[in-house]
């Protein structure tokens, strides 16, 4: 063992002197060192990096099986057009065009969701609109990077002076939101000493482990083509930051609380059907001329999504609101399936989309009913209970009348106060709150969890008072 050991460090030594030599600036200075060189020591860690979406954002065209989109298929580009493929796992996948140091997003975009190109869409310059959040160690002023895709110093920072020390204390580990949110957001640079506002398609300046540097312009939530008509809801990829941010978890939840970021979004890719419960979008196979599903399937998570919102919410019910009928009590329905429902990008023919909003809200059905049904999805209907109506505003009215609280009075006499029944949804909390006018509310004393029954009773001392009373119940 001895000797195996001491072999490995000569090894390791030797390979650190060779790289600085390539490179002496590594020992004045932290420098970009590339991910292999950290697969030297951390191999199984950069193995699921390689393995990830984060090490396939950015793909050599000219490598079959790296063009997910159908070459075939009628306004796809050639071989001539593009030199590198952007995405395709999620939602679109577009093109660039390198000459020289420039790169060029073409106009051809695939769409794996309708099987579809356009080779219509607006040129754009890669290193301004993209590069930030697709390579490693982007600098803005010479908009050069040092290595291209997510590698290891993307989230670490440069890696010359740990690969020399081998010190934990030479190399960054940042365990914030904005770690992973500096990439995972829909924003725009805000204004620095050396750049207007705007001036990249992405945030820029970030410094690792310290939050108060993620400068930026967020995307409106009026943005139409970004969010949901509830204006907090992403109905896009790339937003995850924005919705934390508008959830209960921020700023005390980072996303490590749930995902390992080794693992998150590592993707498996199945040679037919799209097995059930699993999340994924159609990829054409252009080396078999055959479709796969392209899947990410939990991979990630610190724990199997039905386990891993009860690490900390341990006290809620198995079926929570999830109970009123015995088909319902059976059901398999997790956390997520409520409060993260698969609605971006949703697959016509399988209605699962690939991807989650991170707002933790449940997308109630009366919501559905105020802004439009068609465009504004709930938990319940959107790709559940599809046999609950023939439209999906009969849907939503259905699945809104088990989550509706109704009301009833209990009078103990003729002479004596009303008390109010409210049946609601067990462990909701409700105000029941009266009036004699239907102008001026007053709550009936705190609002209340509505216990195991779902009955709530709630007295009025005040019911005799006055000819007229009215009553109504707000979920809290």
């Amino acid at each position: 063992m001895m000797i195996v050991r001491r072999n490995r460090l000569v090894v390791r030594a030797l390979a650190a002197l060779a790289l600085a030599v390539v490179s002496p600036a590594w020992a004045n200075a932290p420098s970009y060192v590339g991910s292999e060189a950290c697969a030297e020591c951390h191999g199984d860690k950069s193995e699921k990096i390689r393995n990830s979406i984060h090490s396939k954002m950015i793909r050599d065209a000219t490598i079959p099986g790296n063009v997910h989109g159908n070459l075939s298929a009628p306004k796809a580009p050639t071989m001539a057009d593009i030199t590198h493929v952007i995405g395709g796992w999620y939602k679109e996948e577009s093109y660039i065009k390198k000459e020289g140091e420039t790169w060029t997003v073409t106009n051809f975009e695939w769409n794996p969701i309708t099987q579809k190109y356009a080779n219509d869409k607006p040129l754009r310059d890669w290193l301004v609109k993209c590069a930030g959040c697709h390579t490693t160690g982007y600098d803005p002023a010479t908009k050069k990077f040092a290595e291209l895709n997510i590698g290891c110093e993307a989230c670490h920072g440069p890696g010359g002076d740990h690969i020399n020390s081998t010190l934990k204390a030479d190399i960054t580990i940042d365990k914030t939101m904005e770690g992973c949110g500096h990439c995972h957001i829909r924003a725009e640079s805000a204004e620095t000493a050396d750049f207007p506002a705007k001036t990249f398609n992405f945030p820029i300046g970030y410094q690792l482990g310290k939050p108060e540097t993620l400068q930026y312009i967020p995307e409106p939530p009026t943005a139409t083509a970004s969010f949901l008509p509830d204006q907090f809801t992403s109905k896009r990829h790339r937003q995850q930051m924005l919705d934390i941010k508008n959830s209960k978890h921020y700023p005390n939840i980072t996303c490590i609380k749930c995902h390992d970021p080794h693992d998150s979004g590592i993707l498996t890719v199945h040679d037919t059907a799209l097995p059930a419960g699993v999340y994924g979008v159609k990829i054409w196979d252009n080396s078999n001329g055959t479709f796969k599903y392209s899947a990410w399937d939990g991979d990630g998570l610190k724990k199997p999504k039905e386990e891993v919102c009860l690490t900390c919410h341990s006290s809620v019910s198995e079926h929570h609101a999830h109970y009123f009928t015995p088909a319902a009590e059976a059901a398999k329905v997790t956390c997520t399936d409520c409060h993260m429902p698969d609605i971006i990008n949703v697959d016509a023919t399988t209605l699962r989309g690939p991807l989650s909003p991170h707002t933790f809200r449940v997308l109630r059905p009366e919501t559905s009913m105020k802004l439009g049904p068609d465009a504004m999805p709930n938990s319940c209907t959107y790709r559940c209970h599809q046999d609950k109506g023939t439209d999906k505003t009969a849907r939503a009215l259905w699945a809104a009348s088990y989550l509706s609280p109704k009301l009833e009075t209990l009078p103990l006499a003729f002479s004596e106060p009303f008390k109010v029944r409210l049946h609601g949804v067990r462990n909701f909390t409700y105000s029941v709150e009266t009036s004699s006018d239907l102008k001026a509310w007053t709550p009936l004393g705190t609002p209340q969890k509505v216990p195991v029954s779902g009955l709530l009773d709630v007295p009025d001392p005040d019911s005799l008072a006055t000819p007229y009373r009215f009553y109504r119940a707000l979920e809290k």
